[in-house]
């Protein structure tokens, strides 16, 4: 076990669970949710009110509402294992429409679903092999998309996982889903400092790789690991690929990665989910792929990119045709 491993492994947050049930038991709603805001760290602020996590013996973690435990994770490797098969990551852009979607009926490739895709899979008669969630908007305004993937497992963060636990739980009694962190927001640990963390990772066989200049909001990097915490690269699709590299894959293709900002390949009704694609792009997206690529490139591991308007350079990818594998 790494020193990073036994830090995360050995961390036990401070249990405010019975205290907190008293503040909304004898304290108006808003006073008991501004103080119960306040006995979290800074970065555990955001998670939904009375939901809280405590490490589970088997590994996972126990999801709690109030004092019940409503729901269990699975750890990151007992949920999804090795993958053996070529892989597809389907986004949402609309060129994901063009994709010749028949040649996945025959389950050559194992299909990673990311954010509202489902909808797009189910219209396609298509079922993912996993979910993937990095937005928490999507346990929210975005449920009917989960829906749309009945038990198929779901990788999705803490900040989801307490919005479905406090107001659609049945997405978390039936389905298999973990939970991953994003680096240096991990749930039973206060924040590192910059320093500290570079020496935990370097001495711990460098799972994580730090953009230069370092960005302190994690968001520009890739990991190795996801399950020890990932890099959120502003856009869900590069947090699909940090997982599925992570779980062997070696020919990768994505779908529907047009980075556009400008619609899905789903109909979103009457209440969309703001898209941020188009200003994170320079400063976040592009860069965060650029050191994927060099901390890929001399890897056995092969990315297609499939969408014809996705602005990414060319070289990042090994074409911008079918992989072959489908």
């Amino acid at each position: 076990m790494t020193l990073l491993e036994e830090l995360l492994e050995q961390g036990r947050p401070r249990d405010h669970a019975r205290v907190i049930e008293r503040l909304y038991k004898f304290l108006p709603r808003s006073l008991a949710r501004f103080t119960e805001r306040t006995l979290r760290p800074r970065h555990l602020r955001s998670l939904a009110p009375r939901v809280s996590f405590a490490r589970a013996d088997q590994g996972g973690w126990a999801v709690r509402q109030g004092m019940d435990v409503i729901a269990h994770s699975q750890p990151f490797q007992k949920l999804l294992g090795p993958v053996d098969r070529p892989v597809t990551i389907v986004a949402t852009g609309p060129s994901a429409r063009d994709y010749d979607w028949s040649a996945l009926r025959g389950g050559n490739r194992y299909l990673i679903a990311v954010a509202g895709a489902p909808t797009l899979l189910k219209e396609m008669s298509l079922r993912p092999d996993l979910l993937v969630v990095s937005d928490s908007r999507f346990a929210r305004y975005g449920l009917a998309h989960l829906r749309n993937a009945p038990g198929v497992p779901l990788v999705t963060v803490p900040r989801a996982v307490s919005i479905l636990a406090a107001e659609s739980p049945d997405e978390l009694t039936s389905r298999p889903f973990a939970m991953i962190e994003k680096i240096n927001s991990w749930l039973d640990l206060p924040q590192l400092e910059t320093l500290r963390l570079c020496e935990l990772n370097s001495a711990s066989g460098t799972p994580f790789h730090f953009a230069e200049p370092f960005d302190p909001a994690y968001r520009i990097g890739w990991s190795d690991r996801p399950d020890l915490g990932f890099f959120t690269g502003s856009t869900v699709a590069f947090v699909a690929l940090q997982i599925a590299v992570s779980l062997g894959a070696r020919d990768i293709e994505i779908v529907g990665m047009d980075l556009s900002g400008t619609g899905r390949a789903y109909d979103e009704g009457g209440q969309p989910i703001k898209n941020t694609l188009g200003p994170n792009y320079e400063p976040v997206i592009l860069p965060a792929f650029a050191l994927m690529h060099q901390v890929l490139k001399e890897r056995p591991v092969k990315l297609h990119n499939l969408s014809p308007v996705c602005p990414l350079p060319r070289e990042f990818f090994h074409n911008n045709g079918p992989s072959g594998g489908a």
